[in-house]
């Protein structure tokens, strides 16, 4: 944790980050929603500045990028979108459409979409989605999250609705900013450290956009997800220079302290 100020002069004190955190708009700063896509002319994302909306599927043996649909298939990126364009307006996001109609996706259709992401700048990846299992399934996201880390692109992931302790993946990665829901109506971000998933936010009972311009109450740490994401995009809007190992230090100290009343399953 930082103290009063951070000891590496080149890095913002506390009290500039946590300004930056509160005054921070998103201006600036591409975010990637790795999902199920966006539904563009959804009426509560006025306003939002969709820089990118690609698909990526499986046909024939291969997988097929698919350019500009600006469409969701099954609701659950225009909800992510939704989380962030309320919390960093300002904001630029992609769609990466990776998960079908079904909720379902494959591992190498995560990676592609991923992949591209990082390619075409994105600063941050929404990764509102896990998966567990075998290593052939496991390591490939191991991959991209370390590309991800070593070039500057901040990775976002939900944990478990379960339990933010059982392994899933990206959220376990040390690299990666695993978050878990919060019970509470604030709308804080929160610390627990000493957890590979030490991050949380609100995501019981949230209205989010859905399909066909419309708003549905969801709950799951998909929806805490994105505001980890929107305030990361908060600061980078006032510092664009933080660095991914510089961030989780950061985060760390400008989030609330975790008490045992914010989630029933600790």
């Amino acid at each position: 944790m930082i103290d009063h100020a951070i000891a590496d002069a080149s890095w913002p004190s506390l009290e500039e980050v946590r300004s930056a955190a509160k005054s921070g708009s998103g201006a600036g700063v591409k975010v990637a929603v790795i999902d199920s896509g966006i539904e563009a002319d959804h009426p509560r994302l006025k306003g939002l500045k969709l820089t990118d909306s690609i698909a990526f599927e499986e046909q024939n043996g291969r997988i097929e990028t698919l350019e500009g649909l600006g469409s969701d298939a099954y609701g659950h990126g225009t909800a992510i979108a939704d989380i962030v364009h309320q919390f960093a307006p300002d904001a630029e996001v992609g769609s990466f459409r990776v998960i079908d109609a079904r909720s379902f996706s494959k591992t190498h259709l995560i990676c592609a979409g991923v992949k591209e992401a990082i390619k075409r700048g994105y600063q941050i990846l929404n990764c509102s989605f896990g998966c567990r299992g075998l290593a052939k399934f496991i390591l490939p996201h191991k991959e991209w999250a370390d590309d991800a880390w070593l070039k500057g692109a901040h990775v976002v992931a939900a944990a478990s609705n379960a339990d933010s302790t059982e392994a899933e993946w990206p959220a376990h990665f040390a690299s990666v900013i695993g978050v878990d829901l919060a019970d509470t109506d604030t709308n804080d971000v929160f610390y627990r450290p000493n957890h590979l998933v030490s991050f949380s936010a609100k995501g019981e009972n949230v209205e989010v956009a859905w399909l066909g311009g419309g708003i549905q109450m969801q709950t799951g740490t998909s929806f805490a997800a994105p505001r980890v994401t929107a305030l990361i995009a908060r600061i980078l809007s006032v510092y664009p220079a933080i660095s991914t190992s510089m961030m989780h230090t950061l985060l760390s100290s400008v989030s609330e302290p975790w008490h045992t009343e914010l989630s029933s399953d600790w």
